[in-house]
């Protein structure tokens, strides 16, 4: 019996460690760094595949997954994600602390549109700026390296 113990301990050490192993790439490439970026709008989200850039050109593939239109912003700026002031039902466009580098305008649930734009190093929020998107969580930090 304890034969089969001591037999039964390195399978077990390798079966956690195999687990753990593969736990921790499970989590969808939040923290990846891409200068070629997949994401998706929908009803109250912006989600990417990778957070991180290098400075220098990147594109946005981005599905409009929601019900209704979206569009899709990439700003530079150093106030806290989800925290940009509103001027009534979105936030202005030019507003004081940030920079709208481009856009893609709205466009259609169902489909799917592509912007590359040139980015310095700093932080960024990916957004959705029609009325009341913003303040419903359509917002994502960037940050370029």
């Amino acid at each position: 019996m304890r034969g089969s113990v001591l037999k039964a301990v390195p399978v077990a050490l390798f079966l956690t460690v195999v687990t753990v192993g593969c736990g921790a790439d499970s989590n969808d490439g939040a923290n990846a760094t891409s200068n070629d970026i997949t994401g998706t709008l929908t009803e109250w989200a912006v989600a990417v595949d990778a957070t991180t850039a290098a400075a220098g050109d990147v594109t946005f593939t981005m599905t409009n997954e929601g019900t209704i239109g979206h569009e899709f912003l990439v700003v530079k700026t150093d106030i806290a994600v989800g925290e940009i002031p509103l001027d009534g039902d979105h936030f202005a466009e030019p507003t004081d602390g940030i920079e709208v580098i481009n856009e893609i305008g709205e466009f259609a649930k169902g489909t799917t549109e592509s912007l590359t734009v040139n980015l310095v190093p700093g932080t960024y929020q990916l957004v959705c700026n029609l009325p009341d998107h913003y303040d419903a969580g359509m917002f994502i930090s960037f940050k370029v390296e």
